[in-house]
């Protein structure tokens, strides 16, 4: 005999809900009692064999609606052509008119600041695209992360792919054997909330590298949340080695991902805002969803994902998939940079739900994987991976997904290699010394076995 609870979360019914009264009433901090958390101590729990180096790394990070353009430049940069012009934009559904949004949304992206004040913003490297801000720490350090949620009626939250963190930290919402949603779990608009992070050995580096890519997103929703594109790099150094990296390499991060604009938590948001010619043909029906019509077991959803799981009558003829790099289709984005014979460092992690084949011209990349030298490197949803390059050779370069679709509706970007026929590079150059004990830090000379 089994049992099916269904708890669905509709206004009115007589029904145990998570609403929003449920967040624990101690953890609704203001924004100064987030800053005193701010404050050094380790979590409640630390796990076995975790060497605290003593460096707390502070991050000021605020989740918050921004207007994104997925081609800003207005042209389809490979074919050559406008974007009007563009059969495969004209394919994909990616001319703006009055039934389609065309390239520009809004989104809910993370954005760092310099201090609690939330006034400021963090610098980021332009290629970095709508990516939340790069967290950095060594093994062994501390990540202390005052998140602020500025979206006006979505829940957000951080949840990190790869540091350790208690359950007060995970950032993420599903039942636990609690009757109730904390605070960090989804941070409800206009409050916030302190993750505390660790950098514990299982988080460092492979062998023979001395920095290694991590994540984090919300987990509020999932599917929602990461098609109206919150996600964010972490990038983990050995002790000590923090600075030096830096230093010698050029270091890039590439977001592979696939959004789904009718899918995400604003897609009723943008077509109301971006096509009002078509605002009255659709609908919030959340009254009438989640439905269960088949199954045996548990159902439940809590009030956070609720809110961040509208389910509309938005259309992927009026907010159709894109398939970005770091949030650019069609080669807009800001080229990677560097100049001939540098180290090179490519972050590269997949999200969504379809797998990538990372490739780029001129060069190839040494895959720690198969620990070999490669044209293209396989990642499915949710990997990571930290591979090394040598700017050998010259010129300005293609970057892609080698899958013929992924690639045909935008999946491309370009990087550039200054020197020799292209001229002096105009980047200031890398540090060219590196430690005379530690041949693993000799990433230009191609020898990683």
């Amino acid at each position: 005999m089994y049992s099916i609870l269904l708890s669905f979360i509709l206004a009115g019914a007589a029904i145990v809900l998570a609403a929003p009264s449920t967040v624990d009433a101690p953890r609704r901090d203001s924004w100064e009692e987030c800053e005193a958390r701010m404050n050094g101590e380790l979590p409640y729990y630390v796990p076995t064999g975790f060497n605290f180096s003593g460096n707390v790394r502070r991050y000021y990070v605020a989740a918050e609606l921004v207007t994104w353009d997925y081609a800003p430049s207005g042209w389809d940069n490979w074919l050559g052509v406008p974007m009007e012009e563009s059969f495969r934009a004209q394919t994909r559904g990616y001319i703006h008119n009055d039934t389609t949004i065309g390239t520009k949304y809004d989104k809910a992206l993370y954005r760092g600041y310099t201090d609690a004040s939330f006034e400021e913003r963090t610098e980021q490297p332009d290629w970095l695209g709508y990516q939340g801000p790069i967290l950095r720490a060594e093994v062994g350090d501390m990540i202390e992360i005052m998140f602020v949620n500025k979206l006006d009626h979505f829940f957000s939250g951080m949840h990190s792919m790869g540091l350790y963190y208690t359950k007060e930290d995970e950032g993420a919402i599903y039942w636990n054997g609690t009757n109730s949603v904390a605070l960090g779990q989804a941070v409800p608009p206009g409050e916030c909330f302190v993750y505390k992070w660790l950098v514990p050995a299982a988080s460092a580096p492979e062998p023979g590298f001395e920095s290694r890519l991590w994540s984090y997103h919300p987990y509020v929703s999932m599917y929602q949340d990461q098609d109206a594109g919150s996600y964010g790099p972490v990038i983990i150094y050995n002790p000590g080695k923090m600075e030096s990296v830096m230093k010698q390499n050029r270091e890039f991060i590439v977001l592979y991902t696939n959004n789904n604009e009718w899918n995400s938590f604003l897609a009723l948001h943008n077509v109301r805002k971006y096509i009002p010619a078509v605002a009255s043909q659709v609908a919030n029906v959340s009254d009438q969803y989640p439905r269960v019509t088949r199954g045996i077991g548990n159902y439940s959803i809590w009030y956070p994902q609720y809110i961040n799981v509208p389910k509309t009558t938005v259309t992927a003829q009026m907010a159709p998939e894109f398939y970005p790099l770091n949030g650019y289709i069609y080669a807009n984005n800001p080229p990677f940079e560097m100049c001939v014979d540098d180290s090179v460092i490519w972050y590269l992690y997949s999200m969504g739900t379809e797998a990538h084949s990372y490739h780029l011209h001129g060069d190839n990349l040494y895959n720690p994987n198969t620990r070999a030298w490669t044209a293209t490197i396989p990642m499915d949803p949710g990997q990571m991976l930290t591979t090394l390059m040598t700017a050998s050779n010259p010129g300005w370069w293609y970057l892609i997904c080698h899958f013929n679709d992924h690639l045909s509706d935008g999946m491309e970007a370009n990087y550039i290699v200054y020197g020799g026929p292209y001229g002096e590079c105009p980047l200031e150059p890398l540090e060219r010394g590196y430690d005379d004990d530690d041949d693993d830090d000799d990433y230009d000379d191609g020898d990683y076995d």
